[in-house]
């Protein structure tokens, strides 16, 4: 994984190379693109940007004339109007932006615009939905464009283009579980290591595929609150981590609430210190939930259980485990990553049985698109 100065690089190499291109009308030098943005820049990311950049170019067409910013200019501007004006806590709950483009003759313009919605004397997300309407105007006219970068791979022979936020029916999006993808391994297959595989399914948004899973992404850290990933299966964007925002807004307005984290559970020990009620509690919480359902279908637990190469069974395993915690640096994280996730499915079971299980999917969807509500601000996606 990227850190920020990575990160940092490897943006700034695409506005580099996307001003270049747009406005000087080609493609900019691999050297040009390393002294500016991305020193000792991999080929391979040279590659990305030329995928990048045509994408972008077919987009805009013969559009011209705009400044760029990442660090300085006017996308800055916008997230400090956000958050200090709008409530906005966490930036990429908004708009994920990674680069904005803004044309030249239009930036004071905006600017001006934007400071008169931050000083209004309005609540802080009715000054957040007029900002991300006028910026949904603005993208649609290609006046200023809010970029957010996807990963591209070895294999990636194009870049697709989209936009996000700017109006469209979400009720033609039509969402199903897969029949039988259901899953969530508890075997041991290298003790004191639970298997990664926490809870996962497949889903279909119309006739695209893709995979939800469940767990920590940070096994080093026990008390690490496990993340919902969508990932497409079909050549899609990658969709990301799912808001907690959308979730919590959907759960509490159905009467549940979501699991809480592995350092506020009182049944999970982030030391691995568990005592005998706390393990009893999951052992009677798993023989409770090992044979729901969900939409009709029962989630494969990878039976039978083992230990290495011998046969076992949950409570087994979960005491081996935390016996043996502290021979690997993952073990306790996989521990509290796998009860967490076991309140999960209890969440996913009750959704079913209230009928809202396409509706749930639609709102893990669009939380992770960052398309689920008015607050949410308008972007293209390059990926």
């Amino acid at each position: 994984m990227a850190d920020a100065r990575d990160t940092k690089k490897q943006e700034n190499g695409s506005l580099v190379f996307f001003e270049q291109l747009i406005e000087k009308g080609k493609e900019p030098p691999a050297t040009f693109v390393e002294k500016e943005a991305y020193p000792d820049m991999p080929a391979l990311w040279y590659y990305y940007y030329q995928l990048q950049g045509k994408a972008l170019k077919k987009y805009l067409g013969s559009q011209k004339d705009y400044n760029y910013s990442r660090d300085d200019g006017i996308m800055p501007f916008l997230e400090n109007i956000a958050a200090t004006k709008m409530g906005v806590s966490v930036k990429d709950r908004w708009n994920p932006m990674d680069i904005v483009m803004v044309k030249k003759s239009k930036e004071r313009e905006i600017t001006k615009n934007v400071e008169k919605i931050g000083d209004k004397e309005v609540d802080p997300d009715a000054k957040l939905e007029e900002l991300n309407l006028y910026m949904a105007d603005l993208l649609r006219d290609k006046i200023m464009i809010p970029i957010s970068l996807k990963g591209l791979t070895k294999a990636s022979t194009v870049a697709k283009l989209e936009e996000a936020n700017v109006g469209g029916n979400k009720k033609s999006v039509k969402f199903k579980l897969k029949p039988n993808s259901l899953k969530c391994d508890l075997d041991m297959v290298k003790p004191p290591l639970f298997d990664t595989g926490e809870f996962s399914l497949r889903f279909f948004a119309n006739n695209l595929e893709y995979a939800l899973q469940i767990r920590s992404f940070r096994y080093s850290k026990p008390q690490t609150g496990p993340q919902t990933d969508i990932t497409p299966k079909s050549g899609g964007a990658k969709l990301g981590k799912a808001s907690s925002k959308a979730i919590e807004e959907f759960l509490k307005k159905n009467g549940m609430q979501r699991p809480p984290s592995p350092v506020q559970d009182q049944m999970i020990a982030v030391d691995g210190k568990f005592t005998e009620v706390q393990i009893n509690f999951w052992v009677k919480f798993y023989d409770r939930i090992k044979n729901y359902k969900i939409e009709g279908q029962k989630v494969n637990w990878d039976l039978p259980l083992e230990l290495g190469d011998k046969s076992s069974s949950f409570e087994k395993n979960l005491r081996f485990g935390l016996q043996n915690f502290s021979k690997d640096r993952n073990t306790l994280g996989r521990i509290t990553s796998k009860l967490h996730t076991l309140r999960q499915i209890e969440i996913y079971y009750n959704i079913s049985r209230m009928k809202k299980f396409e509706e749930w999917l639609g709102v893990l969807y669009y939380g992770a698109k960052k398309e689920f509500s008015t607050l949410n601000g308008p972007f293209i996606k390059i990926f």
